[in-house]
C-alpha cells in the first residue's frame, strides 16, 4: 500500500493539473482569440487576405498559402473557426476543426438514404423492417455494401433499421468509426492509426499490455522504444485500451503532413512533392494521380489529401491480395476487413484508382500482393522508329526470340501460367499480322538461313529440326545435344554435346566434329542461345568454368584451333546473344545495382574487359531480355517485361 503522504502528494498533483492544465489551455486559447481580433482591423469578425498577412512571424508566402488553404468555403473571407484550424502557434488540443472529406462521405451517402426513407417505410413507423429493407436494397444504395445483410445494418437488434442505425453503419463503412462505434477520426483532421491497433487481441476488459505493444513495434532502440510506450500508456499502469491509444502519436496529421509537403507554398501537392514521403508510402503515392485530383488541376488540394489511403492509416492497403491469381485485382479483393468496416471507403478508393475504369486494378494503378507475373512482351523496333509489342495470351511467359531471315516472323519458346521447363512450346509470332503459330513441344528456336526450317530442343531429347509449315515432320539431329544453331552461310549448323562442347555440322557432307577436344575442354558449361558471327567464322557463347568464373568466350569455327578468347566477365549477363553484321555484339546484362535488365552492346574485336554500352534505344524502366537483329540490320527485337 502507498504511505498517506506520498499518496496525499500524488492527489495534490493530480489536483493541480486539473486545475492548472485547462487554465494553460484557456490562457493559450485566450491569446489565438486575441490575434485573430488584432488582425482582424475592421471588426467584422472575418479576415481578409490582407488582414491575415498581418500576423507576426511567417513569411509572406507562407501566409499566403495558408490563407488559401484553410479558407475552406473559399469564400475569401476567413472566420475565427478557420483561424484556429491553422496548425502553427498553438497546442494541438486547440486546434480548430477541419473539414473532413471522409466524414461528408458518409453524411452524402446517409442522405442519399434519408431522401428515399419514406418511400421504403410503407409503415410509417420510421423505420425498415425486414420485408422493407429487402424491397427498398438498401445495401445496394452505397458503392460497397451491396453484400451487406439486414443483420448488419440491425445495429442494436431490435429487428429494425432505424436512421440512426443507418447512420453508425455508414459511419464504419467508411472508416469513420470501429465496428465497436468508437471514433477514427478526430475534429483536427487526425487520423487513428488502425490497422496497428487490429494487430493486438485485447483481453476481457479492451486492454493490451505493453509487452505485447513492443512486440508489435519490432526491432527499435531503446530510446524510441520508450518514446512510442511513453506516448502510448500515458497513464503508466503498464497497458492500454483504444482510448488510450486513440490519443497517442499513433496518428496520422494530414493537415501538417500537406502544409509540410507542399515545397512551393501554392496550396497544392504535386506528383513531386509527394514523392519526398518515406519508401514505404512511395508506392501508393505514385498511384495518386489522376484519381483523387478531382478539379484536374495537376495537386491534391487540402481536401483531395485528406481523402487518399496515404492519410488514412485504417488498413495496409497496399496489402490486398489477387486471391484470383490473375494479375489483376478486383473490387471484391480489395477489402481489408471481414463485414462492413471498410467495406464503403474500400469500394470508394477502387473507384477512384480504377482510372480506365474496366472494373479492375493492374500493377500499374495500385500496388497489390499477387503472385501473377505479367505477360512477357515480344518487342519489335523497326528502323522507321516504329515499336510493334505482341503478347500470347496463353503464354505468358516467352524467351529466346529468333526474328526470320525475311523479317517477317519471329521464333520464341513460351510456357503456360505454372508449366514446367520441359513443357515448352514452339511459338511462330507475325509481325506483319496477328498470326501466331503453336508448333508444338520445343525450345530454343533458331532459323535456317534460308527461314525454311527451324532448328530447336527438347528437354531429355535432344536437338531437332523441322520446316516452317505445321505438318511437317521434325528431324532428330543428336539425342544428345541442345541448343541447335544454323550458320548465317546456311552451310553449318552447331550445338552443344553434354553441356561443355560444341559440335559443328556440316549440312551438305552430314559430318560432325567437336570443337574442343576431350583434354582441352574449357568449360564445364556452355549456355544456350549463343550467336554465329555474321562471316560464319566465330561462335559467341556464356560458358561456365569449373573454378566458378563465368566468362562471355568466343571461339572459331574454321581449322583444328577453337582459338578461345575471353571477351568479358559474364556474372551479370544474360544467355542470349545477337551478333550484328557491322560488328556489333549485343546482349542483355543487369549491372550491379542496377533493378533492370537492359540490352548492352560490345565490339567483339575490342580490347578484352573493355566494358559493354547500354544500347540506347529501348526502355529504361523495364526488364529487356533476350535479342535478336533481322539481317539486313533493320528490326530489333527483344523480349521485355514490367
Amino acid at each position: 500500500m502507498i504511505a498517506g503522504p506520498f499518496r496525499f502528494g500524488i492527489f495534490l498533483s493530480a489536483f493541480f493539473l486539473s486545475v492548472l492544465l485547462p487554465c494553460a489551455a484557456s490562457l493559450a486559447q485566450d491569446a489565438i482569440v486575441a490575434e485573430f481580433k488584432a488582425c482582424d482591423a475592421n471588426g467584422d469578425g472575418m479576415l481578409t487576405e490582407a488582414e491575415y498577412l498581418q500576423r507576426t512571424g511567417r513569411e509572406r508566402a507562407v501566409l499566403l498559402r495558408e490563407f488559401k488553404v484553410f479558407d475552406f468555403d473559399s469564400d475569401g473571407r476567413m472566420t475565427q473557426a478557420e483561424f484556429v484550424a491553422v496548425p502553427v502557434g498553438q497546442a494541438d488540443e486547440l486546434r480548430g476543426k477541419v473539414p473532413d472529406p471522409i466524414v461528408l462521405l458518409s453524411e452524402k451517402a446517409l442522405q442519399v438514404l434519408t431522401d428515399r426513407w419514406g418511400q421504403w417505410d410503407a409503415d410509417g413507423d420510421g423505420a425498415l423492417n425486414l420485408k422493407e429493407f429487402d424491397v427498398a436494397k438498401v445495401g445496394q444504395q452505397v458503392r460497397g455494401l451491396g453484400a451487406a445483410k439486414f443483420s448488419d445494418w440491425d445495429l442494436d437488434r431490435d429487428q429494425k433499421v432505424s436512421r440512426d442505425d443507418a447512420k453508425q453503419l455508414l459511419d464504419i463503412a467508411f472508416g469513420v468509426r470501429t465496428p465497436e462505434g468508437q471514433l477514427l477520426r478526430e475534429p483536427s483532421g487526425r487520423v487513428i492509426d488502425w490497422r496497428l491497433f487490429r494487430v493486438f487481441t485485447p483481453d476481457g476488459e479492451g486492454f493490451v499490455t505493453i509487452d505485447a505493444y513492443t512486440r508489435a513495434l519490432g526491432p527499435l532502440d531503446e530510446a524510441a522504444k520508450q518514446r512510442w510506450i511513453e506516448s502510448t500508456d500515458r497513464n503508466r499502469d503498464g497497458k492500454f485500451d483504444f482510448a488510450e491509444f486513440a490519443k497517442s502519436d499513433h496518428r496520422t496529421d494530414p493537415v501538417a503532413t500537406f502544409l509540410q509537403l507542399d515545397a512551393d507554398w501554392n496550396g497544392r501537392l504535386t506528383p513531386k512533392e509527394l514523392a519526398t514521403l518515406t519508401a514505404d508510402q512511395l508506392p501508393i503515392a505514385a498511384c495518386m494521380f489522376p484519381g483523387f485530383d478531382d478539379d484536374h488541376d495537376g495537386g491534391l488540394s487540402l481536401r483531395e489529401y485528406q481523402l487518399t489511403p496515404l492519410c488514412n492509416f485504417l488498413a495496409t492497403w497496399q496489402a490486398a491480395q489477387d486471391t484470383d491469381d490473375d494479375g489483376l485485382l478486383q473490387a471484391s479483393e480489395f477489402r481489408f476487413h471481414p463485414g462492413v468496416a471498410l467495406a464503403a471507403l474500400s469500394a470508394e478508393y477502387f473507384r477512384r484508382l480504377d482510372v480506365n475504369q474496366d472494373q479492375s486494378l493492374t500493377l500499374t494503378e495500385f500496388p497489390f500482393t499477387t503472385t501473377h507475373l505479367p505477360p512477357n512482351e515480344i518487342r519489335a523496333r523497326f528502323a522507321d522508329g516504329r515499336v510493334l509489342a505482341i503478347t500470347i495470351p496463353d503464354y505468358p511467359t516467352v524467351l529466346s526470340p529468333e526474328i526470320s531471315p525475311d523479317g517477317k516472323w519471329v521464333a520464341v519458346d513460351g510456357w503456360k501460367r505454372g508449366e514446367n521447363n520441359t513443357a515448352a512450346h514452339l511459338l511462330i509470332a507475325s509481325l506483319e499480322t496477328d498470326e501466331v503459330r503453336d508448333l508444338g513441344i520445343g525450345c530454343i528456336p533458331h532459323w535456317s538461313a534460308d527461314g525454311r526450317r527451324i532448328g530447336y530442343s527438347k528437354y531429355g531429347q535432344g536437338v531437332f529440326v523441322r520446316d516452317f509449315e505445321l505438318d511437317s515432320e521434325e528431324e532428330s539431329i543428336d539425342p544428345q545435344g541442345w541448343a541447335i544453331d544454323f550458320s548465317p552461310d546456311g552451310r553449318q549448323a552447331a550445338y552443344v554435346l553434354n553441356g561443355n562442347n560444341f559440335v559443328i555440322r556440316d549440312l551438305a557432307k552430314n559430318e560432325k566434329r567437336t570443337l574442343f577436344t576431350d583434354n582441352k575442354l574449357s568449360f564445364r558449361y556452355i549456355e544456350h542461345n549463343f550467336a554465329w558471327s555474321p562471316d560464319s567464322q566465330r561462335i559467341c557463347f556464356k560458358g561456365h568454368r569449373a573454378d566458378g568464373g563465368i566468362d562471355v568466350g568466343i571461339v572459331s569455327t574454321t581449322g583444328g584451333d577453337p582459338n578461345l578468347r575471353v571477351l568479358c566477365d559474364a556474372k551479370d549477363v544474360s544467355t542470349d546473344f545477337s551478333w550484328l553484321a557491322d560488328k556489333r555484339l549485343m546482349f542483355p546484362r543487369t549491372l550491379a545495382g542496377a533493378t533492370k535488365s537492359q540490352i548492352h552492346e560490345i565490339d567483339p574485336d575490342g580490347e578484352n574487359g573493355k566494358p559493354s554500352v547500354r544500347y540506347a534505344k529501348q526502355p529504361a524502366d523495364r526488364n529487356n531480355v533476350g535479342v535478336s537483329w533481322s539481317r539486313d540490320g533493320k528490326t530489333f527485337v527483344y523480349i521485355s517485361t514490367r
